[in-house]
């Protein structure tokens, strides 16, 4: 084969190539394809570090205190009856622990400190009137601004347990505790397993 017919055969052969790969085409991406959204709801498997300090001893009722708070302006308290409530307080929530007719839970503030107490109704007068006896004290003046207080509405692994209540944040628990109706005291207890559900819920400015 002389030299003439060996370069027309490349060329010829340079043009096939080109010709096929003007035939690749990539394969065109989805039109419109839909993001997809994923909702996760986050399991706590570590208790967190409780924001105040453990709760009291059997038969010895005292105020459940944030870490530097001062015991005797809370522990004052523990066993005062109201109405009428001491000056300068006045109660954001009032209600019944369900399944208890004589035990309930008041948030109760003044210009600078918040609590909650746990109450048991010693009489009504003759008008229907409730009076109560303050049995134990929850300081939640150091909460993050913005927390809900969930008084009610919990389940603790599946089942409802009218004694829990939360504080919580974004749909996150933060801390939890137990009003035990047969101490008379307020409880820490780990958020692992609660997840409540209530209408109830006060925002802590």
């Amino acid at each position: 084969m002389n030299k003439q017919m060996k370069n027309v055969l490349w060329v010829g052969i340079i043009i096939l190539l080109f010709s096929a790969c003007g035939q690749l085409e990539t394969a065109p991406a989805p039109a419109d394809m839909p993001e997809l959204i994923v909702t996760v709801k986050e399991n706590q498997t570590n208790t967190p570090e409780p924001i105040v300090t453990p709760g009291p001893v059997e038969n010895s009722p005292t105020a459940v205190l944030a870490n530097g708070s001062d015991p005797e302006k809370f522990s004052k308290y523990i066993g005062l009856s109201y109405p009428p409530l001491p000056a300068g307080l006045s109660e954001e929530l009032s209600m019944i622990i369900q399944d208890s007719n004589v035990y309930g839970l008041s948030l109760v503030s003044d210009a600078d400190s918040r609590m909650l107490w746990l109450s048991k109704l010693t009489h009504n007068d003759s008008s229907g009137n409730a009076y109560w006896e303050i049995k134990d004290v929850l300081e939640l003046s150091n909460l993050e601004s913005g927390t809900i207080l969930i008084p009610d509405g919990c389940l603790l692994n599946g089942e409802v347990d009218n004694e829990i209540f939360v504080v919580g944040k974004n749909e996150k628990i933060l801390s939890a505790w137990r009003a035990n109706t047969t101490l008379n005291v307020f409880e820490v207890i780990p958020t692992n397993g609660i997840e409540c559900h209530s209408d109830k819920g006060v925002i802590l400015e």
